[in-house]
């Protein structure tokens, strides 16, 4: 049986974001991911206008894993969760802020399962700010 997530309060995240020390292009990543709540490569790449290398994902990896310093216990805890989702048992650093967006028939939406050209991820829905609530 799969756990549940660990899930943090936007509030912390947001307290754990200005702790990062983060540049203001990784700010702006974030701040869209959490604005545009479905996302993939080539979506941060044009909403960005970001070169191709690095990749998107990674930079959003990178990002989250300076932002999980600040939040050790809970980074761990995700960490740990990620690693269980993953048949290979490898956690994304990604997971902080979002996970693999699924349809209807419960088939993740990435290339590996032939369902869409780029992996797709969701943004958690407490880190969601799309609506402006």
């Amino acid at each position: 049986m799969t756990k549940s997530r660990p899930v943090l309060t936007a509030d912390l995240f947001d307290q754990a974001l200005s702790s990062a020390s983060l540049t203001d292009d990784e700010e702006e990543l974030i701040e869209f991911v959490r604005y545009t709540g479905v996302i993939d490569e080539l979506i941060l790449r044009k909403g960005l206008s970001l070169p191709a290398k690095p990749p998107a994902l990674c930079r959003l990896s990178n990002i989250c894993d300076k932002i999980g310093a600040t939040i050790p216990d809970h980074f761990g805890a995700v960490m740990q969760w990620s690693a269980e989702q993953n048949e290979d048992n490898i956690a994304w650093k990604g997971n902080l802020i979002c996970n693999i967006a699924y349809n209807s028939d419960g088939i993740e939406l990435s290339p590996n399962a032939g369902t869409t050209l780029y992996y797709t991820y969701v943004v958690h829905q407490e880190l969601f700010i799309g609506l402006g609530f």
